[in-house]
């Protein structure tokens, strides 16, 4: 990481953003946050005008630097970032969502008694009724826990003393295959001592995924990555659900598949037979049973 020359470094991966960035910085822009600090765009190999969208932004935000990664993977843009970043805060979020304007204070304030801190991804603001109707929401008075364990925040919406990202070595880029990577990063942390904490007042405007495809797709890198989480963590205390609870599962997909033929609740089906589904292609990946 760079010299620590500021309180908080706002990291932003970006693919292919271009057409959605402007309103995260828009959101940054408007951050009611009196600390010193500074935004930095990873463009992640992108081959529109990502890039030069973020820097329309120069003046408007504190800061804003603009870096180039071209290995592709979210956990090297993420890291890039982290690399070159002033803050003694890394605050993390993504090109497609919006902040709310307590957003980074609220993050950087929780990281005053925690290494790492969460926010509240708020699923209402930026969805339409069918897509909010595809997932599950959020606790909103604590954060995540991943399989009923231990808890974690979104790489979404987090942020990390600098000196323990340092030390954990940041995100592992071997999660490369669509989930995990936040999770990983958490429980790592709090195995080497580091405590995570919820920042229920930094709220960030969650984008969802809209098509079906692009649920199924989402949710079975998802499961893929439970099951790498699985092999990673169970000596640790990590448990997965039985083979006769996930085939209770599967038989009340099966039994509720009728659903299919309504646009307004076939995401949900969708979401939960995808994620079942990379459950068992990243059992035979990672050579475990996490069905």
């Amino acid at each position: 990481m760079g010299d620590l020359l500021c309180d908080a470094t706002v990291i932003i991966p970006a693919h292919n953003a271009g057409a959605q960035i402007d309103a995260q910085l828009a959101a940054l822009a408007a951050q009611r946050y009196d600390g010193v600090w500074e935004v930095l765009v990873v463009d992640n190999g992108s081959t529109d005008d990502t890039a030069a969208v973020a820097l329309r932004w120069a003046g408007r935000l504190p800061g804003l630097r603009v870096i180039r990664e071209d290995r592709l993977g979210v956990n090297y843009a993420r890291n890039a970032g982290a690399r070159v970043a002033r803050g003694e805060i890394l605050a993390f979020c993504d090109a497609d969502d919006v902040a709310t304007p307590s957003w980074l204070g609220e993050l950087v304030a929780a990281c005053a008694d925690a290494d790492i801190a969460g926010g509240y991804l708020d699923q209402a603001a930026l969805n339409s009724p069918r897509a909010q109707a595809s997932r599950l929401a959020n606790p909103t008075d604590r954060l995540p826990l991943i399989m009923d364990w231990l808890p974690y925040a979104t790489g979404a919406c987090m942020a990390v003393r600098a000196t323990v990202f340092g030390k954990l070595d940041g995100f592992d880029e071997t999660y490369a295959d669509g989930g995990g990577d936040d999770v990983e990063l958490c429980l790592r942390a709090q195995f080497a001592g580091h405590t995570v904490a919820f920042a229920p007042g930094a709220v960030m405007r969650y984008r969802l995924r809209a098509g079906l495809r692009q649920i199924a797709r989402q949710q079975f890198g998802y499961g893929r990555a439970d099951a790498r989480l699985f092999r990673d963590f169970r000596g640790r205390g990590l448990t997965v659900n039985s083979t006769g609870e996930a085939a209770r599962g599967w038989l009340g997909l099966l039994l509720r598949a009728y659903v299919l033929g309504d646009p307004d609740r076939a995401g949900l089906w969708v979401c939960e037979a995808a994620w079942r589904a990379g459950r068992l292609r990243g059992s035979l990946q990672q050579r475990v049973w996490c069905p």
